[in-house]
């Protein structure tokens, strides 16, 4: 596979040195180098240190890419332009690729974003179920299950490149093995075999999407001590061998970008854990991609001074440092690793190598054979919100199932929804929608729940919603939709039980009052700590984040579909307690 790439490599770049750019970019130069190593050669420390360096969209003054020779922009979560549509981000991310090729050399620039779940930054794209729901998927049927993540890849990088931006920071490929930790959903499943086949399918849909994927986070972040997200993972090399399965898979499905884990293995911050990602990644599994830093890590590294924290990344392989924080960062940034070559603490070597990584990344990419956008497409497709559909109805995990009380709902006439959770696009996707922690209500365009259920029961039932549980008149069947708030990374850590929240509770106690059959629909990123409270529960249903085509749980509920799902994660009554539903449960 490496013969066959460095032929393809060699033949684009052979083409390349006739012109600098198309899609309606003029161009510029022609050059004398046919490799990219000869690229490199060519290159002064300013321009590969500008190689190796990411800064925020919102910290970039104008010409400064071509001052610095910038590799790369990125947007954080919630980062968007003004005009937050796919013609904005297409005349933002051309304006930055325009400046890069005015550069002497004119390598092209790299845009990442988090697409961690659909193209989720952009008002009104397809957003698909979080991992965790794919994962479901898998845990009830591996063939559906890979062919949603494949899917769910593919579509995302279609509406990514409607917006113009080609790199992706997904999928993650840790195993989460305490629900505690805020990042749960992101994973697939606590089940290794799972979380290696959907990353596999995730890499490959995003990449014959035409995005380039970013595997992370590299290594041990499900593993820490009590989930805590930047905690301590303890592993030996057996530990270590345990969880390594999804990248040497995504690595040989061609996976060409990696990030390190904000934690640490055995003491040592992965952003600077040499042994793990220089001499095992690199070395021992040949991974011949490029390492970009997560965000602000570096700072968090040891050392006294950021400068000796850079030193410290770049020497234990990091190749592109995500410099952001403040825009102070990315200059002094610049600056350091420039004094720390010319003081032989990180060696010109080191330093060429990486440029040459993320050289060989933006053309397995294709950024050195079209650079601009020309036109906008289209997010939010009904095809995409069709197929979302679909997967969030797949996700259902029917853990619960009282008299067989799903199977007689079609015919119930008179039904009360109610619950927070119910009307509520934003609570659906959850974290890494539009802003980085997420939000709720209407924050994009969707389906909720109810609307689901009230197209399905249309000329068939009256339905009644009350978010609070408290209705006039008589019910057949209550339908109680209850979950987490929308929460990302560190903001979703949990230092004891995931209890139901206090809304819910009251919620729930007007819901038993009606005296009928109460089916129990949960929203939530991982297992919730339920106690003893589900035996109140007629039906209990895991929706996870089933994103905004969330009304397709009605078309499980009302026989459209058969549930599917089984529970990818280990449900326990309390978070140390006995095992209420093992993992692969479901109904």
């Amino acid at each position: 596979m490496r013969k066959h790439f460095a032929a393809l490599v060699l033949i684009s770049l052979l083409l390349f040195t006739h012109t600098t750019c198309t899609s309606g970019a003029s161009a510029k130069k022609t050059y004398d180098w046919n490799t990219l190593e000869e690229l490199v050669a060519s290159m002064t420390l300013a321009e590969k240190v500008g190689q190796m360096t990411q800064a925020e969209r919102k910290d970039v003054f104008k010409t400064e890419i071509e001052q610095y020779a910038l590799g790369s922009i990125l947007s954080g979560g919630g980062s968007t332009p003004e005009v937050n549509t796919p013609k904005g981000w297409v005349a933002m991310t051309n304006g930055f690729m325009k400046e890069s090729l005015q550069t002497r050399l004119g390598i092209p620039l790299l845009y990442g974003i988090d697409a961690v779940h659909g193209n989720s930054n952009v008002l009104d794209a397809t957003i698909f179920p979080h991992n965790v729901g794919l994962g479901a998927i898998a845990a009830g049927n591996m063939e559906r299950g890979t062919e949603a993540a494949y899917t769910a890849g593919r579509l995302t990088a279609q509406e990514m490149l409607a917006t113009g931006i080609r790199w992706t920071f997904a999928p993650v490929l840790g195993n989460a093995e305490d629900v505690r930790w805020g990042r749960t959903y992101e994973c697939f499943s606590e089940d290794i075999a799972i979380v290696t086949a959907m990353g596999v399918s995730a890499v490959k849909g995003l990449q014959d999407g035409g995005v380039g994927a970013c595997m992370k986070h590299f290594l041990g972040e499900g593993q820490t001590t009590d989930g805590l997200n930047k905690g301590d993972a303890v592993l030996d090399r057996d530990g270590i061998e345990r969880i390594l399965p999804p990248y040497r898979a995504a690595i040989d499905a061609g996976a060409m970008s990696l990030m390190p884990s904000f934690s640490s293995v055995n003491g040592i911050k992965m952003h600077e854990h040499k042994e793990l990602l220089t001499d095992l990644l690199k070395d021992e599994m040949g991974f011949e991609g490029f390492i970009i830093s997560d965000w602000d890590a570096i700072q968090q590294l040891s050392g006294g001074s950021y400068k000796e924290q850079i030193g410290q990344a770049i020497n234990a392989g990091v190749d592109m440092v995500m410099a952001t924080g403040k825009r102070e960062n990315w200059l002094q940034y610049v600056q350091y690793l420039q004094e720390l070559v010319e003081e032989g603490i990180v060696s010109m070597e080191r330093i060429d190598d990486a440029v040459l990584r993320i050289l060989r990344f933006k053309q397995s990419i294709g950024l050195f054979d079209t650079q601009l956008t020309k036109k906008a497409g289209a997010v939010g497709s009904k095809a995409n919100r069709n197929a979302a559909r679909e997967m969030a109805a797949d996700s259902l995990t029917l853990l619960r199932n009282e008299n067989d009380v799903i199977s007689k709902l079609p015919s119930y006439k008179r039904i009360l929804v109610t619950g927070q959770g119910a009307h509520n696009i934003g609570m659906q996707c959850g974290g890494w929608t539009i802003t980085w922690q997420g939000s709720h209500g209407p924050i994009t365009k969707g389906t909720t729940i109810l609307e689901g259920i009230q197209a399905a029961t249309k000329g068939k039932a009256n339905v009644t919603y009350a978010s609070g549980g408290k209705a006039e008149g008589t019910f057949d069947a209550i339908i109680a939709v209850i979950g987490e708030d929308p929460y990302a990374e560190t903001d979703g850590d949990r230092s004891d039980n995931i209890n139901i929240r206090d809304v819910d509770m009251k919620m729930l106690q007007h819901a038993y009052s009606y005296g009928c059959p109460v089916i129990v629909i949960m929203v939530s990123g991982r297992p919730m700590t339920i106690g003893d409270e589900y035996e109140k529960w007629d039906a209990f249903i895991a929706a996870w984040l089933p994103g905004t085509e969330g009304g397709g749980i009605a078309d499980v509920l009302f026989g459209k579909r058969d549930f599917i799902g089984r529970t990818p994660y280990t449900w326990r009554k309390t978070i140390n307690g006995d095992v209420l539903y093992p993992f692969g449960f479901g109904l």
